[in-house]
């Protein structure tokens, strides 16, 4: 019987040498740090400690009597056993009777599953969080090889940064076929990951045995990106080291000819000092998806340089009954095919126009739970947690949406129960989200909102129990553009309400004054209006609570936040333009606290007076809020949303004209109108750097204006770093056991060789 001590190890490993392994036999020999780990790996196949206790025979009883999940047992159970059957014929599964394994002190029987998938078959999933195997499986695997969260940004950062003399960047994508089933797992972990199938009119259940690395395990990605984040390193250490592919040619997809295609660069995007000399070839890696972004002529020498890494680490025979590497059907669709228009991670991406979309079936789905909420008196609050899952899914192509979410999130604090009525406050909240949905497809979302880059101007703001004011500065401005100061002073209202030692019963904040003044001073700058070019702000604040509000764009508060981050958000579609945060001590946040208590000066007194304490090249202008600001401020901090929106077209700042005369127009980013690359460099007219304004500035934002002063380097990989965070307890003789005889003893040396590895261990150790 299998379920003897010597019996499982011995047909595991028979029937495993039944079938090739998926690994190049000569992955040890890869130029990585994490060459021998990935060869134990192949050798020995992929572990599974774990905390549990084994199982007793009634355990396992019990979980083969409940069965698969209802979606495996009663929706597609044709389609998973069929599935199972093709997995079996390729190497991945075993499938047993249950009666042969019973009793087994390592056996954990998991239910199986099946999730539908749009356009595409069902995907089978196993639920090792329902039998607890997800929870007790011990932090072994190389958690550090994971990179992929942060995949989308720096193949935006990198898009964004290219040089544009060598054209629009080149996007393609190269997905696994059978991604997580080509590394092998070790005798012990397969009982320990047994799942339970569907019986399908069996008279003895059965359980199925994976031979690799199965859907759902939580330790699954790990291991299995530690294999594909070396064959991105090792692509981007050597972009041309191979251009010509003696691999399979099957899997090699067709290259598109080098394309004639006119360049824009009017994009809007402050550009890099300095650009790169040389054209743009970067590889990364989403689990099993392969991403290309480069630019002529180095486009195809790249894709034969990952397809070379991808056969010196994965590796099939000719007769093999398993499906091709390179999925066949992806590369049937094009996506190998180099294009300056590609879905990359679920989103539309444009380099020609330097803008990301929402796909169309995101934008269907996405309008159609709006509108369904929108005509429904009540919701549960399950299907309220799942729109808001959507909306926060889509916030990257929906701009400056991060911040309509306070309203919304605060129907979960204020409504406990299964069900609850959708009041009209939550109605007009979500009638934004329908507003910005429909105005995606006219305004794609530029890239330059969504990754760092230099801003446009530079403000400060404070507020006080009198009013608010604030100063900005441009950075990309022409010669006649001077300094711009303002300021309001509160009605007889606010002080009354605002909390203080002597009102203690006051409903507005401090904290609601800054975020007020921080909106205020960004309404004030000379915006390019759509669909022109978008503009960045930074904005100093003395007040944490304010600068958080805006950078997480969202309060769980009951406050007038909530309110006033809604007309943030309007007024940043309104202008395209976004906001970034910096704290700076009250004590550095002269000229605006100065600003903010001068409602004693005349509009004549205020000019002068920052004329001689803090002189500048040109006078100081003085400019006053316009009056639908003012107005949609006030609805705010009464915790109500105006009753119709204002003609946007009508909305001017209101210029008090200084000594010096009439401010110029032209105080945006200047627009390239030639297809030359043009780049700001320390020469060039960056005039708050260039001029004595620089040091006006609190120190906070003289910091960050220091940095773009130098070339912006796109956030990099852990490339091979991340190999040296491989956790002690990846030792051969550390997880290298079939048994539970020692399995204690296997528990104390992990957790002895964790210790080690939070006191950062030499990588030399874990070699």
């Amino acid at each position: 019987m299998l379920a003897k001590a010597g019996g499982w190890p011995a047909f595991y490993t028979n029937h495993f040498h039944q079938h090739q392994k998926s690994i190049n036999p000569a992955i040890g020999l890869i130029p990585h740090p994490a060459a021998p780990f990935l060869a134990r790996l192949a050798r020995h196949g992929v572990p599974a400690p774990s905390t549990a206790p084994p199982w007793p025979t009634a355990y396992q009883d019990a979980a083969v009597a409940r069965g698969p999940h209802p979606s495996a047992s009663r929706q597609h159970t044709s389609f998973l056993l069929e599935d199972m059957f093709d997995y079996v014929r390729m190497g991945y599964w075993l499938v047993l009777p249950y009666s042969s394994l019973r009793g087994h002190p390592q056996l954990k029987i998991a239910p199986s599953g099946v999730v539908p998938q749009r356009d595409r078959r069902p995907r089978p999933i196993m639920d090792y969080t329902f039998n607890n195997v997800n929870a007790a499986a011990l932090p072994c695997a190389p958690h550090s090889s994971m990179q992929f969260g942060t995949a989308l940004q720096r193949i935006l950062q990198r898009i964004a940064y290219a040089n544009k003399t060598f054209g629009p960047p080149l996007l393609a994508k190269i997905d696994l076929a059978d991604g997580y089933y080509r590394v092998p797992l070790s005798a012990h972990a397969a009982l320990n990951l047994a799942v339970c199938l569907p019986p399908d009119g069996l008279t003895e259940p059965m359980l199925g045995i994976p031979l690799s690395l199965p859907m759902g395990w939580a330790l699954s990605p790990p291991y299995f990106c530690a294999f594909t984040e070396t064959c991105a390193d090792l692509t981007n250490a050597m972009p041309q080291a191979h251009p010509n592919h003696p691999h399979n040619h099957a899997a090699t997809p067709q290259l598109p000819t080098p394309m004639q295609t006119t360049f824009d660069p009017t994009a809007a995007f402050p550009y890099n000092p300095a650009p790169p000399s040389m054209p743009l070839q970067h590889t990364d890696v989403y689990i099993d998806d392969f991403m290309l972004v480069a630019q002529q002529p180095t486009h195809q020498p790249l894709m034969h340089t990952l397809l070379h890494h991808l056969h010196s680490i994965f590796a099939d025979t000719t007769d093999s009954p398993r499906r091709t590497i390179v999925s066949q059907s992806k590369v049937t669709k094009g996506d190998a095919t180099f294009s300056t228009h590609k879905r990359l991670l679920g989103w539309d991406i444009d380099t020609h126009r330097l803008t990301i979309h929402l796909p169309p079936h995101r934008a269907e789905r996405l309008g159609h739970l709006l509108t369904t909420t929108l005509n429904s008196t009540y919701t549960t609050r399950r299907k309220w947690q799942r729109l808001l899952g959507e909306l926060h899914s889509m916030v990257p192509a929906l701009h400056s949406a991060k911040y309509l979410f306070s309203i919304l999130h605060r129907v979960l604090a204020n409504k406990p129960g299964r069900r609850f009525r959708i009041s009209s406050l939550t109605k007009r909240a979500l009638q934004d989200w329908v507003t910005l949905l429909n105005n995606i497809s006219r305004h794609p979302v530029p890239i330059a909102h969504l990754i760092p880059h230099a801003p446009h101007f530079y403000a400060a703001t404070d507020a006080s129990k009198d009013g608010m004011g604030g100063v900005s500065f441009s950075t990309i401005l022409t010669d006649d553009a001077p300094p711009m100061a303002w300021r309001y002073k509160w009605p007889e209202s606010i002080p009354k309400r605002l909390v203080s030692a002597d009102n203690p019963q006051g409903n507005i904040t401090i904290n609601e004054l800054e975020l007020t003044a921080m909106i205020t001073g960004h309404s004030v700058l000379p915006h390019r209006q759509p669909p022109q070019l978008c503009t960045t702000t930074a904005i100093a604040t003395d007040n944490t609570a304010a600068a958080a509000w805006v950078r997480s764009g969202a309060t769980s508060l009951d406050n007038a936040a909530p309110y006033l981050l809604r007309l943030l958000a309007h007024e940043c579609q309104w202008f395209n333009s976004s906001l970034q945060p910096v704290f700076t001590p009250g004590s550095t946040n002269t000229i605006a606290d100065f600003i903010s208590r001068s409602f004693h000066l005349t509009d004549a007194e205020l000019r002068c007076k920052l004329n001689l304490a803090f002189p500048t090249k040109l006078p100081w202008t003085l400019v006053t809020p316009p009056a639908h600001i003012i107005s949609e401020v006030n609805w705010a901090l009464s915790k109500k949303m105006p009753p119709k929106a204002y003609h946007r077209e009508e909305w001017a700042p209101t210029i008090h004209l200084g000594p010096s005369g009439q401010l110029s127009a032209a105080t945006s980013p200047v627009t390239h109108s030639s297809k030359t690359f043009q780049t700001l460099c320390p020469s060039s007219k960056f005039s708050l750097t260039d001029t004595e304004a620089a040091h006006l500035l609190p120190p906070a934002l003289q910091c960050d204006l220091e940095r773009w002063r130098q070339p912006f380097e796109p956030w990099g990989r852990r490339s091979p770093h991340w190999a040296t965070k491989i956790p002690g307890c990846n030792h051969l003789g550390n997880w290298t056991y079939d048994s539970s005889g020692n399995f204690r003893h296997t528990q104390k040396m992990t957790r002895l060789h964790l210790a080690l590895n939070q006191s950062h261990c030499k990588s030399s150790s874990m070699w």
